[in-house]
């Protein structure tokens, strides 16, 4: 059982007996409800303990001061023990039968007097209040304006700026890394004072820099022609505060892509783990008038025709592959290997990848030679030359029976219904082993040139540097792939076994940026885009 003698700022007392646990708070439903918007709703919860004691819970943001200390946010409150919550004082005694006691004395809201009396304004203390007001004002202006100012325009030697007030008292936050080249010198952006900084100033040095898309439709339907360089790049915030992060600044209008016209068919997007279209990608297809770039949303079963025959899985095998030196175990690095910065791969090339255990050796007439690579018209001229030096037997005269002496030359047949030599090398010999082969009517055999893409999705980014520590399988089913026109990519549930959204606590947070660039577009610029609104010209005019 705890007594709760209250004591209001009016001097009224009254007394509650509460059996249990007593709660704390501005809301009515507490035991004890103090006013005074320093205390939370529910703040805090004093419970019986062992012996004459209160062990105290703070329930909220918000914590307490016991005994003085700042702070705090449990405590075990024996007698003499004193409680502060938002100028309100609870002290723990004990009565004569060894009861618990919990006096309360509430302070005045309004914040003139405590509940001891105590002077808590100016005007009670007997001072003036704009005297005092206008002395520091005048104060403040000439030292940290005055004196900055008047060092701008003279030269004053080191010592004196790093002992008196300069123009560093006014830096809002820290330069971004981009900008600390000139960060002394505030008049590279701030080209008048106490104006903000012009996007004029920005396109001094980002002119080149591409806007977000060539469609300026779209962008004046978004909005995007009323936005300042300021309005998503915040400096003085940071290192790294001028590269906007936050996906709040793309959700804007990617969260809702029905209401834009430019976004006609765009799935929304607002946060990764929820809310993020399957991924899309530009492949090739083979059509009846030749290979065709599509856009499409990739399927497990996706394709992209390269017009190579390549069996991963036959390459990966455990087993390894017949090499030069014997059987060789293959790994996806000793082909993929990373190029600057880790973003791709260098370029496949016949030379460095496959010739050490493809060597395009032939034999024609029993002429033996090495046909080059990649030059189908030498390669056949020097078939061609090697036939015509081929001696060729004219058949008999007289057709020869089916008996033949030992060491005699068999019947070949009619010359005639025998396969051409060189295009039996580019249809089976040779090339057509990794080449797909195009033999058009009434036209000569010729291979299929290859279509390599350096990147399946265009329209974001992806570095393999920070997941070089994931397996390659781990992702990219090549193991069992056994058609080089699979598209060994992953799905976007693959992703999100790592990454989570902006929020997320379990996951990698990934926010819009780290795949997905804002500076776009091929040909408009920003420096495009600011000059013609500056001559006032409307997007529709400008298309």
């Amino acid at each position: 059982m705890i007594l709760v003698r209250r004591q209001a700022p009016d001097g009224a007392q009254t007394e509650q007996v509460v059996s249990g646990a007593v709660t704390i708070g501005r809301a009515t439903d507490n035991t004890i409800p103090l006013s005074g918007l320093l205390v939370a709703l529910h703040h805090a919860r004093l419970t019986p303990g062992s012996g004459a004691t209160l062990q105290l819970e703070c329930l909220g943001a918000v914590d307490v001061i016991v005994n003085g200390l700042v702070g705090q946010r449990s405590a075990v409150l024996a007698p003499g023990d004193e409680l502060r919550i938002g100028g309100h004082r609870l002290c723990v005694s004990v009565d004569g039968d060894g009861g618990l006691v919990l006096e309360v004395r509430e302070c005045d809201p309004q914040g003139a007097t405590g509940g001891d009396g105590a002077i808590t304004s100016l005007d009670a203390a007997g001072w003036r209040m704009r005297r005092p007001a206008v002395i520091a004002a005048a104060l403040v202006l000439l030292v940290c304006l005055m004196v900055p100012l008047v060092l701008r325009a003279v030269s004053a030697p080191a010592w004196v700026e790093d002992r008196v007030p300069s123009d560093r008292w006014w830096t809002s936050g820290a330069i971004s890394n981009a900008h600390l080249q000139f960060g002394a010198e505030c008049e590279v952006c701030h080209e008048q004072p106490f104006v903000r900084v012009r996007d004029e100033a920005c396109l001094s040095c980002h002119a080149a820099v591409a806007h977000h898309g060539d469609d300026l439709a779209s962008m004046q339907d978004a909005g995007l022609d009323q936005q300042r360089c300021a309005s998503c790049h915040f400096e003085h915030g940071g290192t790294q505060a001028v590269l906007p992060d936050h996906p709040a600044l793309c959700a804007d209008c990617h969260a809702q892509p029905g209401d834009f016209a430019g976004l006609d068919g765009v799935g929304s997007a607002a946060d990764f783990a929820t809310a993020h279209p399957p991924f899309r990608v530009t492949v090739t297809t083979m059509t009846p008038t030749g290979p065709q770039t599509q856009r499409r949303l990739l399927a497990p079963d996706g394709q992209d025709v390269s017009g190579l025959i390549f069996p991963h899985d036959l390459h990966l095998d455990e087993r390894g592959v017949r090499g030069p030196n014997g059987r060789q175990v293959l790994r996806c690095a000793d082909c993929h290997r990373p190029g600057p910065g880790a973003v791709g791969f260098e370029p496949l090339r016949f030379e460095t990848d496959c010739q050490r255990c493809h060597q395009l050796d032939v034999d024609v007439g029993g002429l033996p030679f090495r046909l080059p690579h990649g030059d189908a018209d030498a390669v056949r001229t020097l078939l061609q030359s090697a036939v015509s030096m081929t001696p060729v037997e004219l058949p008999e005269s007289e057709p020869s029976t089916n008996r033949r002496r030992p060491g005699e030359r068999a019947d070949r047949g009619d010359p005639s219904s025998a396969p051409d030599p060189i295009d039996e090398v580019f249809e089976r010999r040779v090339c057509a082993k990794c080449h797909e082969i195009d033999k058009p009517q009434d036209q000569l055999v010729r291979v299929r040139e290859p279509i390599l893409r350096k990147t399946w999705m265009p329209m974001a980014r992806f570095t393999h540097e920070p997941h070089r520590w994931v397996n390659c399988d781990t992702c990219h089913a090549a193991s069992v792939s056994s058609d080089s026109n699979d598209l060994l990519l992953p799905q976007i549930e693959s992703c999100r076994g790592c990454h989570g959204g902006v929020g997320s606590s379990a996951r990698i947070q990934s926010t819009c940026i780290d795949c997905h660039r804002f500076h776009q577009a091929k040909d408009l610029t920003m420096s495009k885009f600011m000059g013609e609104l500056a001559n006032g010209q409307t997007l529709e005019s400008r298309e």
